[in-house]
């Protein structure tokens, strides 16, 4: 019988100069192998899924990666826009940029999605701030799909969301300037450099976005703007072929406008806000002998949030440290980890404010001839509830060398955080966690143009936290239980000119108690990428849309269809020029009962390069 390690496999489709990098390290600096000419081919590896580097093929999971080319040709907004609709991921926000945003995947609750920013978890209080996160300063998105509570710990019940920083890419040094302008008022400016000589790696970003929006709530006409300045910086250095040393450090400010100001006595809806996230991160990967890796990683995050109008202001921290090891043996890749991450919040009217996870995982993955295993366990003792074990098995079977279907099943939780259990007036400091099991069937099809494939699950979830009575006398309860069960149907075509990513969600997310659709989740959306070139031209459309829905209050939400064009053109080697109209049709729909979306949109822009 043939035995496959991970590594191995990797290797023998990709050379060390693509992907060596990315073999031997952890998501906070796996992106560092983005420095290669080569980026065709690495598109296909991610790290996400597993903390280890996987051909997209191997992973035993559904997942994506968007590259920063696809990122730019696709002249995305902000992170929602990039991300909405594509499988199994539904976005809400309430108005325009700087408005609460919510993630659903697979129909998972908004906070049983874990974000990580370079592999290092964000918030520190139960919310992540997606206003926070400009699209202008990520380089690349992971996402996968589905439980990974056994590779990450808590919240990662729908799935993971890496965003990795922007750096660059290529030997030498380079420079990039982009200037846009669109409706409302919006203006963006990013620049970005980098140099790569020998053995060490820098890069640094900087950008600014603004914009004077539009009204947030439906029962006014005053615009809600919003404003963000960031800067991101990468170093990075290999001491030979023994080490490998990266340092990171990013920081984002927002100030914006909202309506319905909180508490709900306030007597204006002329609302301001800001916001501010800085994550540090580094990591030594460590090659002890050609079969053995160890990692050391640290990091810490900082999120603060103030709505200056209704004196509510929270700041959050998070430091990290991890220990991993990676044997690479003629049975497969066996990983032993343990992970530290404290919390704190900086507030004076909680019982406690801060709170420690100390987490053992283990993992193995493996092929034998046709047949892929993987498997995970993993234990998390949490000072403030207590202990949650979790665990994940996968198999996968080649019915040929481009085809594959496979089963896998896994636990997941979601711990209550700081503000479920000490929040004043709105808290319970008994809570337990929530908890689910998935089962998950999948087959895929990957030629060298095209690809196609199928994932069926069903999630089950227990102990749902629910709130009882109202501010400031309510309390939190674990009563509920939920069950998604869904379809996901993902298809592409990569031509020399012409490439096709079409993706659709059938998904049924009830409450088992009265078998009511989940509040804010469609049951049908889908979306289709279209994109043509000829010579120095590049033209696309994105289609999208999504079956109705129902809010908290029990209104209904009515179904919508969407589509934007898009073009660029490249003048001469240093100069890009681009164009994109967003809702053509300037449809108006919502997703959130009283709050607006955005209309018709034009924006355009240059980049130079240098």
């Amino acid at each position: 019988m043939k035995h496959n390690n991970t590594r191995g496999r990797a290797s023998a489709q990709a050379s060390f100069t693509l992907v060596g990098s990315l073999l031997l390290t952890p998501p906070a600096i796996a992106a560092d192998a983005l420095t290669t000419d080569s980026s065709e081919d690495l598109d296909t590896v991610q790290v996400t899924a597993n903390r280890i580097p996987q051909l997209q093929n191997d992973v035993l999971a559904s997942t994506d990666v968007i590259t920063r080319d696809e990122i730019d040709r696709l002249q995305a907004n902000s992170l929602v826009d990039l991300l909405q609709s594509r499988n199994g991921i539904e976005i809400v926000r309430n108005g325009p940029l700087g408005g609460t945003t919510s993630i659903f995947m697979r129909g998972t609750n908004s906070d049983h999605s874990l974000i990580l920013v370079n592999g290092q978890r964000i918030a520190g209080d139960g919310t992540t701030y997606l206003q926070l996160l400009p699209l202008s300063g990520i380089e690349r998105v992971e996402i996968v799909r589905g439980p990974r509570a056994s590779v990450y710990g808590s919240d990662a019940i729908g799935g993971v969301i890496n965003l990795i920083t922007r750096r660059g890419s290529e030997v030498g040094q380079h420079a990039e300037i982009s200037l846009r302008a669109g409706s409302n008022g919006t203006f963006k400016q990013n620049a970005q450099f980098s140099t790569i000589e020998d053995d060490t790696r820098i890069s640094a970003n900087i950008h600014h976005d603004e914009s004077d929006g539009y009204s947030a709530q439906s029962d006014n006409d005053e615009d809600d703007g919003y404003e963000a300045t960031g800067a991101e910086l990468q170093l990075g250095h290999d001491f030979g072929k023994r080490a490998t040393l990266e340092v990171g450090v990013s920081n984002t400010e927002t100030n914006f406008d909202y309506d319905s100001c909180y508490p709900a006595h306030a007597e204006t809806d002329d609302c301001e806000g800001s916001g501010q996230q800085t994550v540090i991160n580094g990591s030594l990967v460590t090659h002890l002998n050609p079969d053995w890796d160890v990692t050391v990683t640290a990091a810490h995050t900082r999120v603060s949030y103030d709505l200056d109008t209704s004196d509510y202001q929270i700041a959050s921290n998070r430091n990290e440290a991890g220990l991993r090891h990676d044997f690479f043996t003629d049975i497969g890749t066996v990983s032993l980890g343990a992970d530290y991450r404290e919390e704190s919040i900086d507030v004076d009217t909680y019982a406690e404010d801060s709170r420690y996870v100390l987490g053992y995982y283990a993992q193995w993955q493996a092929q034998f001839d046709r047949h892929q295993l993987s498997a995970a366990v993993r234990r998390d003792d949490d000072n403030r509830f207590g202990d949650e074990t979790t665990g994940s098995a996968s198999y996968g079977f080649s019915l040929t060398d481009d085809q594959q279907i496979g089963i896998s099943y896994a636990t997941a939780f979601k711990a209550p955080d700081l503000i479920d259990l000490y929040y004043p007036g709105f808290s319970n400091p008994d809570l337990d966690a929530e908890t689910s099991k998935t089962t998950e069937l999948f087959w895929r099809l990957d030629k060298q143009r095209w690809n196609v494939g199928i994932n069926v699950f069903q999630t089950d979830i227990d102990d749902l936290i629910v709130s009882e009575g109202e501010y400031p006398n309510a309390s939190l309860y674990n009563v509920n239980e939920a069950q998604i069960r869904g379809l996901e149907l993902s298809s592409g075509w990569q031509g020399d000119a012409l490439s096709i990513n079409a993706s659709a969600t059938w998904q049924n997310p009830i409450d088992k108690a009265d078998g009511s659709q989940l509040v804010r989740r469609a049951k049908r959306f889908a979306r289709l990428d279209i994109d043509y070139a000829m010579n120095d031209w590049n033209f696309g459309t994105t289609l999208r849309g999504a079956s109705e829905r129902y809010d908290s209050d029990g209104s209904r939400l009515g179904g919508y269809a969407l589509m934007g064009l898009r073009t660029s053109w490249q003048v001469m080697p240093n100069v890009k020029l681009s164009a994109k109209l967003d809702n053509v049709f300037d449809r108006e729909y919502q997703l959130v009962n009283g709050y607006n979306t955005q209309g018709r949109y034009v924006e355009g822009g240059v980049t130079f390069f240098f």
